[in-house]
């Protein structure tokens, strides 16, 4: 044994608490106990049980005095399993922010060290470069700064479940539950001008213009509906199945829709993909989607990217992607850009990931 070894072991050992002593005189009773004879025995035999008795009592020492220490954690009788490891949600390189609900639990990293965990919650959005976080929190619509302030909050009369902010921050589309209907809002950044847009829509997020003078949601009869704030004029997107998702491109006028079979682009109606698509969004001029491939999921974002796993929630804001991926083990969140997916965060496979947001 190396003398720095020594002085390691010397130091760890000096450090250790001084076992209960209670606990040892309690273990040398019973050890000493184990020892009365009931019968003769050969000395050789005697020898060993005194040397077995010896160890016990040592071994529980030492065990006492880890275990104060907080080094060691001793059980007798029950083999244990340790858990499935979690990772904390990481920002992607490059990212302004990224939130997620997992299991009904809300984390969010934003850069600058902001960091939020474990918030009960039903759906969130990050503004415009993440400079604000919008969370549907009990029966109302929140609004936090990344200092973890809270800059508003906005009685919703339901449960908020999905929640999409304009391009330019000035105002906030959301739905909320309403029994078994699902009722669509909008109302100002700074918490003020709640209005009533549609009183039956599909629990969808909306998606903004870029010119944010217009939203797209999915309403109640399973057709997108464009809504122009300037003209308070709505307009039906045409579409052979119902909608399942809504994705303005980051520039122009491009809607990105998808349906049970099929993702096309309108008013073009350039067909992308004869697939089901778990969600919808873009990458720079191109559409980004991931078809329900089990354990193989493509995002086409113009060309196949093969992932493995198979995607859940998707989100693309112009310049990267997330998903949450099932994959034969876990539940992975990743995000990128097409060319390149980092892991963002690892979930066991029962997480339930509901909502996935980049900023």
């Amino acid at each position: 044994m190396s003398s720095e070894l020594e002085r390691r072991l010397e130091g760890l050992l000096t450090e250790a608490p001084e076992p209960d002593r209670g606990a040892a005189e309690e273990a040398l009773h019973r050890a000493l106990r184990a020892l009365q004879p009931t019968a003769p025995t050969r000395r050789g035999l005697r020898t060993a049980v005194l040397v077995f008795a010896a160890t016990a009592v040592l071994l529980a020492i030492a065990a006492g005095s880890l275990a104060a220490a907080g080094a060691l954690h001793v059980s007798f009788g029950t083999k244990t399993h340790s858990p499935l490891t979690t990772s904390e949600l990481s920002l992607p390189k490059g990212a302004n922010g990224v939130a997620a609900i997992v299991d009904g639990r809300l984390s969010v990293v934003i850069k600058g060290g902001f960091r939020l965990q474990g918030l009960t919650a039903s759906a969130v959005a990050l503004s415009p470069h993440a400079l604000y976080v919008a969370a549907g929190i009990g029966n109302s619509l929140v609004a936090m700064a990344p200092d973890g302030r809270r800059a508003w909050s906005h009685p919703a009369g339901g449960e908020v479940v999905a929640i999409a902010w304009a391009p330019d921050g000035f105002r906030i589309a959301y739905v909320v539950r309403h029994g078994r209907r699902f009722a669509l809002r909008a109302i100002y950044g700074n918490g003020t001008h709640e209005s009533l847009i549609d009183r039956s829509v599909r629990p969808v997020r909306p998606s903004w213009r870029a010119d944010s003078l217009a939203f797209a949601y999915v309403g109640a009869g399973g057709k997108a509906i464009v809504y122009d704030l300037g003209h308070t004029s709505r307009a039906v997107v045409t579409s052979d199945s119902p909608v399942t998702h809504v994705a303005y491109a980051t520039a122009g006028r491009k809607l990105a829709v998808a349906t049970q079979d099929s993702v096309q682009v309108v008013p073009h109606g350039l067909g992308v993909a004869s697939c089901s698509s778990v969600g919808i969004g873009w990458l720079g001029r191109k559409v980004a989607y991931a078809c329900e491939t089990p354990f193989l999921t493509t995002v086409f974002p113009g060309y196949a990217v093969p992932v493995p796993g198979e995607a859940r929630v998707i989100d693309a804001n112009g310049r990267r992607v997330a998903m949450a991926l099932l994959t034969r083990s876990r539940v992975l969140l990743v995000a990128g850009t097409s060319s390149h997916l980092q892991t963002i965060q690892r979930l066991p496979p029962n997480a339930r990931v509901t909502d996935l947001q980049l900023g």
